[in-house]
């Protein structure tokens, strides 16, 4: 008997890759905690695109811009909900292992309750290493699949915004409709894909050689253009999936669950931006509102100027300033206003800038209870807060009475463009022996 197990051929080596696999779960919670860090950041990069759409793009391209970056804001949601919840699975994972070092298994002879109960309640649960094995199948998917989110979104993100940009430089010089092409073929490219994958997945089309071999072709020609460098890596893992898919059918619930906590959380982190503001203008110059941005002395937090801003709501001054945010985008829409202007004054540095002041006062229309514009002098400044560039101008009060007034900020760039404006009310106080 001690010969023969002498005789015994020792277990074989583990090999590289299933030490890895066994081991991973180190990394993963180092990698997954750097996550979530990282993911917090990306929301401060989708508030920033919004903001740098607001200050570029004309209003008109605001919806597409919404698009863009509520498309970024949902991707940086679903993988923000995927590594927290990998985070709390991976860790319940870690207890398990914990619980099962110390309690192989259920026990009914030592259970504190009656065997028959122990016996008919652990019938409906799972066996421990069961438990562990699912769990940490579990883990390692949501692992892949969050990190295809950062992949895809970094790529359709990028270049969206792009080809957004590229749109408005050449817009001047180039017909919409032939810029608007590359949308079009990508567009028509992603409906006869569905519609050949859809028919390839039917009947005797599923040994169709020829209809299989075109629709792959298509789909790898496709990935390229929408996955750009990170096609092999994100085709890769959606194959993954869906080869598997009758084995693990499940995973579909996940993946709902994935979506649903991410668009949850898009849409509570999409009112702390201005992300709003790019499909809803009129609501933020809603004239029957007063909002505390119009007002320096509220200190909110705010990192892009959407209004004009006073002092404060109480003004005890004879004089109140006034600060209006100049969008880059007013370059274009001014051409109309200004160009005589700017062409006939721009020889030296200073005539540049008196032309542009000039400029400003020719479009920027300032008035106090819906009386005639005043004829208000203006200055260039860039706000302490925002650091965005904008003129202020300071509004006289002495010839108005005590009590409720309201300021109105009114940008009319010509009858080819809808007119903006605010309203700003204030209570005006003059001190006593003022």
């Amino acid at each position: 008997m001690e010969q023969d197990t002498l005789l015994e051929k020792p277990a074989a080596p583990k090999s590289w890759i299933q030490k890895l696999k066994e081991e991973s779960w180190n990394a993963e919670l180092l990698v997954t905690t750097i996550s979530i860090f990282g993911a917090l950041q990306l929301f401060d990069l989708v508030a920033w695109l919004a903001n740098f759409f607001i200050d570029n793009l004309d209003s008109s391209q605001y919806l597409v811009a919404y698009g863009i970056v509520y498309f970024s804001l949902l991707a940086v949601s679903i993988m923000m909900s995927m590594f927290v919840i990998h985070f709390i699975l991976r860790a319940y994972w870690v207890g398990l292992l914990g619980l099962n070092s110390v309690f192989p298994d259920y026990s009914i002879e030592n259970s504190a309750y009656s065997p028959l109960y122990t016996k008919k309640l652990l019938a409906t649960l799972p066996k421990l290493k069961d438990s562990i094995k699912k769990v940490d199948e579990l883990c390692s998917v949501i692992f892949s699949v969050a990190f295809t989110f950062l992949l895809l979104y970094l790529y359709l993100g990028i270049f969206n915004t792009i080809y957004l940009l590229l749109f408005n430089l050449l817009v001047d010089y180039v017909p919409s409709y032939i810029l608007l092409i590359p949308m079009y073929f990508i567009a028509g490219l992603l409906i006869v894909q569905t519609l050949l994958v859809l028919l390839g997945s039917k009947g005797k089309n599923r040994e169709n050689e020829h209809l299989q071999s075109w629709t792959v072709r298509l789909v790898r020609f496709v990935a390229v253009i929408l996955y750009g460098p990170f096609h092999k890596a994100i085709t890769q893992v959606m194959m993954i999936f869906g080869s598997n898919y009758k084995k693990k059918k499940n995973l579909v619930y996940l993946v709902i669950l994935f979506l649903t906590s991410g668009i949850f959380l898009s849409v509570i982190k999409m009112f702390d931006t201005n992300i709003p503001f790019l499909i809803n203008q009129k609501q933020v110059f809603d004239v029957t509102k007063s909002q505390a941005a119009f007002y320096a002395s509220e200190d909110v937090a705010v990192d892009f100027l959407l209004y004009p801003e006073i002092e404060s709501d109480v003004i005890h001054s004879d004089v109140v300033r006034l600060f209006i945010p100049i969008y880059e985008h007013e370059k274009k829409l001014r051409k109309g206003v200004c160009e005589a202007i700017l062409e006939t004054k721009s020889e030296t540095r200073a005539t540049k800038v008196a032309a542009l002041l000039e400029c400003y006062s020719q479009y920027n229309y300032v008035s106090i209870n819906d009386d005639e514009p005043l004829e208000l002098d203006f200055l260039g400044r860039y706000h302490t807060k925002t650091e965005q560039f904008g003129i202020i101008t300071y509004i006289p009060l002495t010839d108005i009475e005590p009590g409720m007034h309201k300021i109105k900020v009114r940008k009319y760039y010509g009858e080819e463009q809808d007119a903006v404006e605010w309203i700003v009310p204030f209570y005006y106080a003059p001190k006593v022996g003022q």
